[in-house]
């Protein structure tokens, strides 16, 4: 009797410091001030754009879409990258891939620009319940898909990062899928058994083990460090990265006020990183679009550590920003489940 008590006690005192644990990532304890980014134009027609990244060169952005509602009810429907040109004065989301089917379900996407100016777009797909990497060739005329990558390392893939014209990492956001039994598990007790896995154009192999619930992955300019953020760890895990062989070595940790989506980078070497900072209305919108969860935006210097909330909504005109990403005057501010997205113009006053 003694011993079941004393294993009672210590599963009781384990399941109080897990829970304490998860109320304070998911934000039970955290007040929110709104902060208005400039000037913010909600812009519709673009459902559930989860990611987006902007070409430093031309001011397009590259958006990708797709229904989770839909496709969680068992009704998917086709999904679409958009592009949305900055340098427009009167900017409208364009379709670049009108004739996907319900196959197509864009999540994390990567664009690589070569030394010659070439360009492709690595895009996470998630359609026909299998787990793939589509590879688009992007010219004038719009996207022309080169090839698709497969693998059994490709479990739960969420974002990438491409760093050669064949070669990319990715993150894997859960170790276990989503009707296992162990996910809601995984997801309450924090376990560090996600990852980052690096695909070397023929080879997979995994690169950063460990992870509490790995999601937005991104390189420096240079190709010399890896960005890689852990949502369920509301921290920002900084590598050292070997460019001949992918190797990667972690550097340090930057903690973060809320739990971390996707990373962009902006021309001084700085982060954006999307934030949510209550986790429990997060889920709630999930479950009901019309419930609000706020949107958050942070600067993060990978050198200092210091972060800097640059944008800060309860969620009225934007709920569970998942992406920030900057060109000139203009931050563009993607979500998961929303059927729109922000253009702030930083030069105006709020």
């Amino acid at each position: 009797m003694r011993t079941f008590l004393i294993i009672l006690g210590l599963v009781l005192a384990v399941v109080l410091w897990r829970g304490y644990e998860f109320a304070s990532t998911a934000g039970l304890f955290r007040d929110l001030e709104p902060q208005m980014a400039g000037q913010c134009t909600i812009v519709t027609g673009v459902v559930g754009p989860e990611d987006h990244t902007i070409d430093p060169e031309t001011g397009i952005v590259y958006l990708s879409g797709y229904d989770r509602v839909s496709a969680m009810g068992g009704n998917p429907k086709p999904g679409a990258i958009w592009t949305y040109d900055l340098t427009d004065p009167t900017p409208v989301p364009i379709n670049a891939t009108p004739d996907a089917d319900a196959g197509f379900q864009p999540h994390g996407i990567s664009l690589y620009i070569g030394e010659d100016g070439s360009r492709r777009l690595f895009v996470i797909n998630h359609g026909n319940g299998e787990q793939a990497v589509d590879i688009f060739d992007v010219s004038e005329g719009g996207l022309q898909k080169v090839t698709t990558v497969t693998g059994e390392l490709l479990r739960t893939p969420n974002d990438l990062v491409a760093v050669s014209p064949e070669a990319f990492y990715f993150s894997n956001d859960h170790r276990f899928l989503a009707d296992d039994f162990m996910r809601p598990f995984e997801d309450f007790l924090g376990l560090p058994m996600t990852d980052a896995v690096f695909y070397d154009g023929e080879n997979f192999r995994t690169v950063a083990p460990g992870i509490t619930g790995a999601n937005g992955i991104n390189v420096s300019a240079d190709g010399n460090t890896l960005y890689l953020s852990a949502a369920r760890g509301s921290a920002l895990h900084i590598y050292n990265r070997d460019a001949p062989s992918g190797d990667l070595t972690h550097q340090k940790t930057i903690d973060l006020p809320g739990m971390p989506d996707n990373i962009e980078l902006l021309p001084d070497g700085q982060l954006l990183v999307a934030l949510h900072p209550k986790a429990l209305e997060l889920l709630a919108h999930f479950s009901d679009a019309a419930q609000k969860a706020p949107s958050q935006i942070v600067k993060v210097d990978p050198e200092s550590g210091d972060v800097e909330t640059i944008f800060l909504s309860l969620g009225e005109d934007l709920s569970a920003a998942s992406t920030g990403a900057i060109f000139k005057d203009r931050l563009i501010i993607g979500a998961i489940i929303e059927s729109k997205f922000l253009d702030c113009d930083l030069s105006a006053s709020n």
